[in-house]
């Protein structure tokens, strides 16, 4: 009898094991949206919570995926969010994004998502047009209020990845599709969405571009082999009578991180100004990591100055902690505060102001800057990318060879 009711207990365990786990391979979901139903992929390990979120040729984490109570739960504890969702069988969940802020949630905005699809966008007809190229571009929500940027796309038959430059940083991984002479992109990695919804006319795009959860946007690209950005060293500078940086800031354990430390001194410098929830000080982070650990022995230091949305370093110093660890970060990332002028003013007073994050500063060996760099342009952007890593490495080595 016993071992009957042991057989009994395994078939029920099994049973439910299964029902409770989503079906291995790529999904589609889709988010409630002011753009209309914004479209995502993300792909389910085999036999394992292993969720990445896919975008473009990107396929990533922030966070190990875990059931609460009945509920699935996808976080991305970088970003202070999750998708929390009811498994109506393994290949259908129905759940809501919510994100949150020092512990209360921010919004909640419904999902659905189904397996078996890495489709972007459904229903979709033969591309009409072709719309791989560089655009200058520009987004309005009135006369008053205009904004350039760069658009970048790539187009192989109806499939379409690209992302935008902008001063700040670009728009990451877009993924979409071409249907006819219309132009659909979107993106979603557990922090922020984006949706365009545009119609093509020989080499102009016209539509609209919607963001977060109410941003709505007219948006116009004109195909320019030669769009550009202004130059990004120039954004960003110090006030008329100043050329170093001076703080003393906490690291996340409390002690206070000064560039005056010996640790410092006689080194080439580079201070990240970041924040743990911006994806494009993600990039850039993932980036200095390796980087530093590659040079750290040749003269190369790296503090990453950290502008978080709680002023409590009781709150703000773990999420530090958990981006470093995540990404790989050895060396000191401090807490500087809240991302707001008003701190930044008072934290780095020689600063004229700061046009983004990440922002970026190379101090030579005797502690001047030499180099300010707003923004960044992230492994998304391709050659601005590469770019942009040939022409730090040099800088930085340029400075390691001065007497």
């Amino acid at each position: 009898m016993k071992s009957i009711i042991t057989a009994l207990l395994l078939i029920f365990l099994s049973t439910y094991s299964f029902a409770q786990n989503p079906a291995s391979g790529p999904w589609r979901g889709e988010i409630d949206h002011l753009g209309g139903k914004l479209p995502f992929n993300f792909i389910v390990a085999k036999n394992k919570l292993d969720i990445r979120i896919q975008n473009g040729s990107e396929i990533a984490t922030l966070g190990d995926s875990y059931f609460r109570g009945d509920s699935l739960v996808i976080p991305f504890d970088l970003y202070d969010s999750e998708m929390v969702g009811s498994l109506k069988n393994e290949k259908s969940i129905i759940g809501f994004w919510q994100k949150k802020r020092n512990g209360k949630t921010l919004f909640r905005i419904p999902f659905q998502a189904q397996a078996g699809s890495s489709e972007r966008f459904l229903q979709t007809k033969q591309a009409s047009v072709q719309v791989s190229g560089k655009y200058s571009a520009d987004f309005w929500s009135d006369e008053s209020n205009h904004s350039s940027g760069v658009l970048l796309l790539n187009q192989k038959g109806n499939l379409v990845t690209g992302t935008v430059l902008k001063t700040s940083g670009d728009y990451r991984f877009l993924q979409g599709n071409i249907s006819g002479d219309s132009l659909f992109l979107s993106y979603f990695d557990g922090s922020g969405l984006m949706q365009f919804r545009c119609k093509v006319n020989g080499n102009q795009i016209d539509g609209q571009f919607y963001s977060g959860l109410a941003g709505k946007r007219n948006f116009k690209a004109i195909k320019d082999d030669k769009a550009s950005l202004p130059d990004l060293k120039k954004l960003t500078y110090l006030k008329p009578g100043f050329d170093r940086l001076t703080f003393s800031l906490p690291n996340p354990a409390g002690k206070t991180i000064s560039l005056q430390d010996e640790r410092y001194k006689n080194k080439v410098v580079i201070i990240e100004l970041m924040g743990s929830w911006c994806p494009n000080c993600l990039d850039e982070s993932r980036f200095l990591a390796p980087y530093y650990k590659k040079m750290k022995d040749k003269g190369v230091e790296v503090i990453g100055l950290a502008f978080e949305y709680s002023p409590e370093l009781s709150i703000s110093g773990p999420k530090i902690e958990n981006f470093k660890k995540r990404i790989g970060v050895d060396y000191e990332i401090l807490f500087a505060g809240q991302p707001n002028d008003e701190t930044i003013a008072q934290v780095l007073p020689m600063l004229h102001k700061i046009n983004g994050y990440p922002t970026t500063f190379i101090l030579d060996k005797s502690g001047k800057v030499r180099e300010i760099h707003t923004g960044f342009s992230g492994p998304g952007t391709g050659v601005y990318y590469t770019d942009w890593i040939h022409e730090f490495e040099q800088t930085v080595q340029n400075l390691l060879n001065e007497k």
